[in-house]
């Protein structure tokens, strides 16, 4: 038998659990879940912004159908963008030759 790890949740996170419940009308036991399926997502955003626009993105997630990997798969394909990104100027070159 396979047993899951308990996952801590920091302040932060468990403040986007509250935020669900509160805002969204989660129970707060479907809150946590919801969070922790969400947990890796989370932790690469960082924390930036406040705890109802996780929730709120985190409701959008589930209701839309957008898994955890489908998430994190477009998080990444972002991320090598950025790492390819040849500037401004490449960009403007671009659009100028398009028109």
């Amino acid at each position: 038998m396979k047993v899951k790890a308990q996952v801590r949740l920091s302040l932060y996170e468990r403040g986007i659990v509250e935020a669900l419940s509160a805002d969204h009308g989660y129970p707060v036991s479907e809150a946590r879940a919801l969070v922790v399926e969400y947990i890796e997502i989370v932790r690469k955003l960082g924390g930036y912004e406040n705890c109802t626009h996780y929730a709120q993105l985190l409701d959008l997630a589930r209701q839309s159908g957008h898994s955890p990997a489908e998430w994190l798969e477009r998080i990444q394909g972002i991320e090598k963008g950025e790492l390819r990104d040849r500037g401004i100027g490449s960009e403007e070159r671009q659009y100028l030759q398009t028109k």
